[in-house]
């Protein structure tokens, strides 16, 4: 009987550490994966100098589709309560103005703060814990001025 309770007790170490390296496993791949679609993104906005430019947003909509880079709706709707402009496709923006003043004058311009998510999607653990902040990947782009 002492042999039996042991090996049960072993096989569940091993089940947790097997677990454990999975799931880290998961959350590095999405990670690099939100990731790169934040810098793809941050790129066409300096590209196209803003989310403005309709073609600009088209292309950017199109390279999130491409990438099968999909995000659960609690973690947008988290977003856009904290003030970005979030879209269908799972990214999020803020604008932020600016000016400086240097020596040809004040300058205006607009930078802009990206917000990409991990796709880790534990449904006790996000609605208990509200992993929101840990699951985003930000990024800022150079100011763009007008």
């Amino acid at each position: 009987m002492r042999d039996a309770i042991g090996q049960v007790f072993t096989l569940q170490i091993i089940l947790a550490f097997v677990l454990l390296i999975n799931g880290y496993m998961a959350y590095s791949v999405n990670y690099t994966r939100a990731f790169r679609v934040k810098n793809q993104i941050i790129n066409i906005i300096e590209q196209y100098e803003g989310v403005e430019n309709e073609e600009g947003k088209q292309k950017i909509n199109d390279y999130v589709a491409r990438m099968n880079y999909e995000v659960s709706n609690a973690l947008v709707n988290d977003a856009r309560s904290n003030g970005y402009e979030c879209f269908k496709e799972g990214w999020c923006y803020k604008a932020h103005k600016v000016s400086t003043a240097d020596g040809d004058g004040e300058r205006t311009g607009t930078y802009y703060t990206v917000l990409t998510f991990v796709n880790i999607d534990i449904p006790v653990i996000n609605k208990i814990i509200g992993l929101g902040s840990f699951l985003s990947v930000t990024g800022e782009t150079r100011t763009i001025y007008n």
